[in-house]
């Protein structure tokens, strides 16, 4: 299976990320920050050094993450600088790197509104499916707890309403078992024939006080190793890409990807 790391859980620095995570055997990388910004958002001389470094250690871009969309609900005018200056500028920038993914999320508010929103933000996603369709973009929709679009069923219920074949989805397990979703088999059953991109991480829930914590990969409660067994069997051809979400950085996402590694083995899978 294909595995990626995203940059900014080793390190902020771009460089310092991608040489340890050579050191560590991983050969492509997500993009979403980089030198305390979210990408796009760097000056044109940071661009320029960006793409020395990929070419400096040979190394590819599976996918960019630029926030799109995770922006109020109700934000109509934040909404529509996404749609008309973040999404182009996110476009020009991923394809100098030569990736042709980008994550985008499906609106922060209330659970309670994905109904009364449900075709404004279809509408809003159709636009700019249809923009990126026409430079030969792919858009991969995140489940994310703060969001509308926070399960894989709900996810993938905006995807299809859409309906434009480069609009699917960025699927991220804990993200769903976050929001209440068990990931597999129900979440899964809702997302296989679309995801295009996967986040892995891991975390445990305290009984008691119902905090969650994020731990290594395959040392918590997402049940990741029957996921990637159903990815095995559904020869899923996308990225798995590392997310770590806790500190400290350098320490937590080799942990990860020591442990994605040995829940590979177990399904008799070889990282690419």
């Amino acid at each position: 299976m294909k595995v990626c790391v995203i940059t900014d859980e080793v390190s902020s620095d771009p460089e310092t990320a991608i040489e340890l995570a050579l050191e560590w055997g991983i050969h492509h990388f997500e993009i979403r920050g980089l030198w305390g910004k979210r990408f796009p958002d760097i000056e044109p001389f940071q661009r320029k050094h960006l793409n020395e470094i990929l070419n400096q250690y040979n190394v590819d871009v599976a996918a960019v993450s630029p926030g799109l969309f995770k922006v109020d609900v109700k934000d109509e005018t934040s909404i529509e600088r996404h749609l008309t200056h973040r999404l182009p500028q996110s476009i020009g920038l991923a394809k100098s790197l030569g990736t042709n993914l980008i994550v985008i999320f499906g609106f922060v508010g209330e659970k309670e509104l994905y109904k009364a929103c449900f075709n404004r933000s279809v509408k809003t996603l159709r636009k700019a499916a249809d923009y990126a369709a026409g430079e030969d973009m792919v858009l991969a929709l995140e489940n994310e707890p703060i969001c509308l679009a926070d399960t894989a069923e709900r996810t993938v219920k905006l995807v299809e309403a859409v309906q434009r074949e480069n609009l699917l989805v960025n699927w991220d397990p804990c993200n769903a078992y976050y929001a209440g979703e068990h990931p597999f088999p129900e979440g899964y059953s809702h997302a296989r024939n679309l995801t295009a991109h996967v986040h892995l991480k891991d975390c445990v829930t305290d009984r008691n006080t119902g905090e969650r914590t994020y731990v290594p990969i395959g040392k918590g409660e997402v049940g990741l190793r029957e996921l990637l067994a159903g990815l095995k069997v559904d020869i899923y051809r996308g990225f798995i890409s590392i997310e770590t979400h806790f500190t400290p950085k350098v320490k937590g996402t080799r942990e990860c990807w020591e442990g994605l590694l040995k829940l590979l083995e177990e399904v008799n899978e070889k990282p690419e």
